[in-house]
């Protein structure tokens, strides 16, 4: 099931990286939401990446290429986190002044560089020799260290990337209802994306305390919802800017 729902994932933000990167390429005279253009490349072609090195196949063999078990994982982990801080760079740019604006960005960067700091230094110290960096594991403090670690920003960054695509899909419902009803769906991948965090994150927690529900419901449900989130995000995005440019900040000011 992995397999599949990866690789539709796969599909569809690498189908989204190369469309945005034409028209970003297409619009480089422009100043308009530059910075935004190029959060969404960055963010659809990271979250191609991860896709593939969470394909059960394509990860099995760049473990035994770098033999390195687990290195996949944090590959993909890695590029989760830089798919949504990116998704955070393109909704400050299209939200704040310009006063505001390098300060957004800089802020969301360097939590983005700490918490991937703080992942490649837990991989190093779990001993993936003999574990997995996965909820399978929970019993290792490493890897509940880990897991709470990414658990918690992509929390934080759903959350963030929901409450703005919902409030910008609100202000923009009276004029441009296709552009809302895109925000919306992005909205709603935001929201899966913080309901994969809580069912990681929550069952490490539950299993440290006794009362953990079974691990194959939570390796059907966790991936589930992570591929929901990323489709909800690709494909409300591309709905949104679909043949225009949105003019957000003018016409929410």
């Amino acid at each position: 099931m992995n397999g599949l729902i990866f690789g539709v994932c796969a599909l569809v933000t690498g189908i989204s990286a190369s469309i945005r990167l034409h028209y970003t390429r297409k619009r480089s005279h422009e100043a308009a939401y530059r910075v935004a253009h190029r959060a969404r490349v960055a963010a659809f072609f990271a979250s191609f990446i991860g896709s593939l090195l969470a394909i059960p196949p394509l990860a099995e063999a760049v473990n035994r290429l770098t033999a390195l078990n687990e290195v996949s994982s944090l590959g993909s982990d890695l590029a989760a986190v830089i798919f949504w801080a990116s998704l955070q760079v393109m909704i400050v740019d299209w939200t704040h002044s310009r006063t505001y604006l390098h300060t957004g960005i800089a802020i969301r960067i360097l939590a983005a560089s700490g918490v991937i700091l703080a992942l490649v230094w837990q991989f190093q110290r779990a001993d993936t020799a003999y574990l997995d960096l996965s909820t399978m594991y929970a019993r290792s403090s490493e890897v509940t260290l880990y897991v709470m670690t990414y658990a918690g920003f992509t929390a934080l960054a759903g959350l963030e990337i929901s409450a703005f695509s919902t409030g910008l899909a609100l202000k923009t419902w009276q004029q441009r209802r296709a552009a809302a009803a895109g925000l919306s769906i992005a909205a709603v991948g935001g929201v899966f994306g913080v309901a994969y965090a809580l069912s990681e994150g929550g069952y490490i927690l539950a299993f440290h305390t006794g009362n953990a529900w079974p691990l194959s419901l939570e390796n059907t449900i966790s991936p589930a919802l992570a591929g929901l989130s990323i489709i909800c995000v690709a494909v409300g995005l591309a709905l949104a800017t679909a043949s225009y440019n949105i003019p957000l900040k003018k016409e929410l000011s």
